[in-house]
């Protein structure tokens, strides 16, 4: 009898074990699915999704300790013309790159996300609009000095990117991104391959 109660509560201490490695994988796979969701396949940057899920956050957390959030917009010129010339590989390729670049310049607590198409949004918590000049000024000149090798040549781009600042520019997450994606324009508008922080257009 005795026996058989160890044997009992070994197969129940085996059970429990495989039960919790399986509870644990459960999880794994949650948290793997959650991050597919929110996540771009091309570039693996924040979707759009994800900016809807937490874009509040960022701007109640500024505003209870008091710090600047810069939002800024980038787009990559011509997109169209380099997906014409050279294909939709290399429209990708060029994609993937920048979006690289801008992660692995971006510190902790930045949030990138693929806004659309050819358009990056990078949300920049505790970084004013004249540092996040500097910032994207670093990524617009890495990204100019990338080149692709293609079968139809090389491939190169540039972008143009537009900054607006909370509370100087806007006090919601919608006005600032607006306002980011005027002041985008703008540096196409003088030229293209700028960085521009928003103003009124005198």
């Amino acid at each position: 009898e005795l026996a058989e109660r160890g044997q009992g509560e070994y197969q129940l201490r085996q059970a429990n074990a495989q039960l919790e490695t399986q509870m644990k994988q459960i999880k794994g796979l949650q948290m793997i699915l959650r991050e597919q969701a929110v996540r771009d396949p091309l570039t693996g940057l924040y979707n759009r999704r994800y900016l809807d899920e937490t874009q509040g956050r960022e701007l109640a957390r500024a505003a209870r300790e008091g710090y600047p959030v810069s939002f800024v917009m980038i787009d990559i010129d011509h997109f169209k013309d380099v997906n014409d010339r050279f294909g939709h590989d290399a429209g990708d390729h060029v994609l993937r790159k920048l979006a690289a670049l801008i992660q692995d310049q971006t510190r902790v607590g930045g949030i990138i996300c693929r806004y659309g198409g050819e358009e990056i949004l990078a949300i920049l918590p505790n970084v004013a609009a004249e540092v996040a000049f500097q910032i994207t000024e670093r990524w617009r000149l890495a990204f100019m000095d990338f080149t692709l090798p293609s079968e139809l040549g090389y491939v190169k781009a540039t972008i143009s990117c537009g900054i607006a600042e909370y509370p100087a520019h806007g006090n919601t997450v919608g006005e600032l991104i607006t306002l980011a994606d005027k002041a985008m324009y703008q540096a196409k508008a003088a030229g293209r391959n700028q960085v521009v922080i928003w103003h009124v257009a005198s």
